[in-house]
């Protein structure tokens, strides 16, 4: 059984990716992620400002503007960005249930602690690093890929798969 992503998530990922593999030392248009993660822009619109309520992401008005990570590839979490996007990762929910119940809230509880642990040990940079030793020439193949291996395994149809 694997673990799931929403398509937020997924894109999320695959945007923050795109903007830790293409850095240029300016801010990436949500049009131009968009355009080459084949996201729909204005769902990306919507991810991007919960990364930047996270403060994951920095957003910048103007001609000129656009978005850049608030950190180092290096020092953002995959954990950092699941938070930003999968808010239930952070709560803990206690209910007056019958002891098969609770045991089963318990184990699960662990099996999130150990998500979340392996969340903490991947950042954007190891990603990209992943994307070189694969032979990803630039963030768009990676995207694509990842996509298309998330759709398989999750036995359903995106935009990325079907190109």
């Amino acid at each position: 059984m694997a673990v799931k992503l929403s398509r937020e998530e997924q894109y999320g990922i695959m945007a923050l990716v795109d903007l830790a593999y293409n850095l240029s030392g300016g801010p990436a248009q949500v049009r131009q992620i968009a355009k080459r993660q084949k996201i729909p822009q204005r769902f990306l619109e919507q991810i991007f400002a919960k990364l930047r309520q996270a403060e994951v992401v920095i957003g910048k008005r103007g001609p000129r503007g656009g978005y850049s990570l608030a950190k180092e590839p290096k020092d953002i979490r995959l954990e950092e960005v699941m938070r930003a996007l999968r808010p239930k990762l952070q709560e803990d929910q206690r209910t007056d249930a019958p002891a098969l119940a609770e045991l089963i809230e318990v184990v699960w509880s662990e099996i999130e602690g150990s998500f979340q642990s392996t969340l903490r040990g991947v950042s954007l940079e190891n990603l990209c690093d992943r994307a070189r030793e694969l032979g990803i020439s630039d963030a768009t193949e990676a995207a694509q890929e990842n996509a298309a291996a998330a759709t398989v395994e999750a036995g359903q149809t995106t935009p990325a798969a079907l190109s």
